[in-house]
């Protein structure tokens, strides 16, 4: 019993002794085979880009979300006259750049959508007035034409007048000068701005005021407390206040009222 179980261990033990055997692929075919797959690689990316080159122009889809009918139109009429490539290729960059150059346009995104296409979605400026009689400008003093010629002029909007690079500043002004006149129930109709920077203001009650370049928003601030306080009761009899003096101002009245009043 106990030779068996040597002759056993012996047995296993030179099998485990043995050298396991190796495949050995010739350095030959290793080479052909990586070159095989490079050129898979290769022949695989040329076919996509021939694909890509040769694939259809991508729609445009203009969302009309936000947007009024003229401004929708005006916006989808421009689109239409651009060349894209493919829905991969097209350069979203240059559409939003040639949506940007619309005057009305404020804010644009524009993105890849696999059912719509290439999907354009623009917001409007939004006008708080008039600038002149042919353009609008916003909150933030950007004139721009609108995408309607009936949007101009409108009764509601105050009207600003000067230098097209000075429109912030005017906006500025006229924000300013409403929060000061609102207690006294008057806001701004017209506000002007000449080149040599005197400031000319209407007031919806049929007051002007012209204020020169200096100290003005003082000025300003000074009269509307004045109309609030010692000029309360007259107030409806001025005319005009004329504020480019140094030392004080001077009051145009309203000789018929005023005559009225005596």
């Amino acid at each position: 019993m106990a030779q068996t179980v040597n002759e056993v261990t012996d047995l296993m033990s030179d099998k485990a002794g043995r050298p396991k055997s190796k495949i050995q692929i010739p350095a030959t075919v290793k080479y052909l085979f990586m070159v095989l797959v490079l050129g898979l690689l290769v022949l695989i990316l040329m076919m996509g880009g021939k694909a890509l080159r040769d694939a259809p122009p991508a729609n445009i889809y203009v969302s009309n979300q936000g947007l009024s009918a003229a401004q929708y139109r005006s916006l989808q009429d421009v689109m239409e006259q651009q060349q894209v490539s493919s829905f991969f290729t097209s350069d979203l960059q240059t559409l939003r750049d040639i949506t940007m150059g619309l005057a009305w346009v404020d804010q644009v995104s524009i993105s890849r959508d696999w059912q719509r296409g290439i999907v354009v979605n623009a917001l409007p400026k939004q006008a708080v007035a008039n600038f002149g009689t042919e353009r609008l400008v916003d909150a933030k003093g950007a004139v721009f034409v609108p995408a309607d010629s009936r949007d101009l002029t409108q009764e509601r909007f105050a009207t600003l007048q000067g230098e097209m690079s000075q429109a912030p500043v005017i906006m500025q002004q006229m924000q300013q000068v409403n929060d000061w006149y609102a207690p006294l129930g008057m806001q701004v109709e017209d506000i002007i701005l000449s080149p040599r920077m005197t400031w000319l203001i209407r007031f919806d009650n049929g007051l002007r005021v012209i204020v020169d370049n200096e100290n003005t928003a003082q000025k300003l601030l000074n009269l509307s407390q004045l109309l609030g306080n010692q000029l309360r009761t007259r107030r409806d009899e001025m005319q005009s206040v004329d504020l480019r003096y140094k030392n004080g101002f001077t009051i145009a009245w309203n000789v018929t009222q005023s005559a009225e009043a005596e």
